[in-house]
């Protein structure tokens, strides 16, 4: 079965990108959710630029603030499509455009990849708190609208547009949450997360890895700066957070493993924070005992770091701790963090932040 993956495009697909541009002119069909990418053939470079700015544009009439992914097959690594997800609506956008732009490069059709090309991007949809994605399409590409009933979607308008498409297209409302429950066998075909650094892999917690999470949470003297030691309920539940943070915002804390055995060690990742009111992205570790002071935790929130500016659009990144945890500290001023403020917390007596901002670190 093969799997597929959204990839944010990089300078490296510069090649790619040329040949998929030319293979759409030559079949003559519209290179829809490519963010303008056909129209910067000669600039490839200005428009990675522009791709980068539009995640933090001000929703205006004129423009949103967008995501542009290439739609990748695992296996060869082929972009075999596009998907702009539109992260909020303009009036124009509502009268005509709606929330994701897709498609499948001709070569690649009639696979049926765009069904898993969409649910992807109902994921990223659902992890910016889209509840309801408006799609449209014209009436005569049954193809890209038959897609959307698939995924759940539900026809709501059928209209001339004499504006932007001057012909007949139909509007479709699809429940996010509802069309990634019913629709969840998809996830077989989709490559689960993987972060790999030289010493170390970070991939998705299983229910497997309890025992070795075990080893780090129940340690009294790891969780020291910790409200409590974690027990058999409150690992397993950690587990089953984790994961269902993967679904609701595509991240998490994940299990950090050894490249060179996979014995997990710990855990590394992102995850939201009630940091003084506020509910900040804040990168949190915790390493097995045996495991510390060799540089393991550096090297994993680093790699978080790094994916996390640039498959998101954080415009800051935190961590948190108990004011006297001065190896966390160390940790995150070691990945270019730098001291935010303290506040009294009830868990902590006083808590101490420190922050990365996306001009500092990427």
């Amino acid at each position: 079965m093969e799997r597929f993956y959204l990839e944010v495009p990089g300078i490296e697909r510069k090649a790619d990108a040329l040949e998929l541009i030319r293979e759409y002119e030559a079949d003559g069909s519209k290179m829809n959710g490519s963010g303008g990418l056909n129209k910067r053939a000669d600039d490839y470079e200005g428009w990675l630029k522009m791709t980068e700015e539009y995640n933090f544009w001000i929703p205006d009439e004129s423009r949103v603030p967008a995501r542009e992914f290439f739609f990748v097959r695992e296996s060869d690594h082929r972009i075999v499509g596009l998907i702009n997800i539109r992260i909020a609506l303009n009036e124009r956008l509502r009268a005509y455009g709606g929330h994701i732009g897709y498609s499948i490069r001709p070569s690649e059709r009639g696979k049926g990849y765009n069904k898993i090309n969409l649910y992807l991007g109902l994921k990223i949809c659902n992890q910016y708190g889209i509840e309801t994605v408006l799609m449209d399409a014209d009436l005569e590409n049954p193809a890209s609208w038959k897609t959307m009933e698939a995924l759940g979607g539900v026809r709501v308008r059928e209209y001339f547009d004499d504006v932007q498409a001057h012909c007949m297209v139909v509007d479709y409302e699809i429940d996010t949450k509802k069309s990634l429950a019913d629709h969840a066998a998809f996830e077989e075909m989709v490559v689960p997360f993987c972060l790999e650094t030289e010493r170390l892999i970070l991939r998705e917690l299983q229910p497997e890895d309890y025992d070795a999470l075990y080893a780090v949470l129940a340690d009294s003297d790891i969780m020291q700066h910790y409200p409590y030691t974690f027990d058999e309920k409150r690992v397993r539940g950690w587990i089953e957070r984790n994961r269902t943070r993967y679904q609701q915002y595509g991240f998490g804390l994940f299990a950090v493993c050894l490249k060179e055995t996979g014995e997990m060690i710990g855990d590394c990742g992102m995850t939201f924070q009630n940091i003084d009111g506020e509910m900040l992205p804040e990168i949190g570790y915790h390493l097995r005992a045996d495991m510390q002071r060799k540089g393991y935790a550096k090297e994993a929130a680093a790699a978080v770091r790094d994916w996390a500016f640039k498959n998101t659009s954080f415009r800051a990144l935190y961590s948190y701790c108990k004011y006297t945890n001065i190896a966390s500290m160390r940790t995150a001023e070691s990945i270019g963090m730098k001291f935010w403020k303290e506040y009294p917390d009830s868990d902590n007596d006083i808590s101490h932040v420190s922050v990365i901002r996306r001009e500092e670190g990427n």
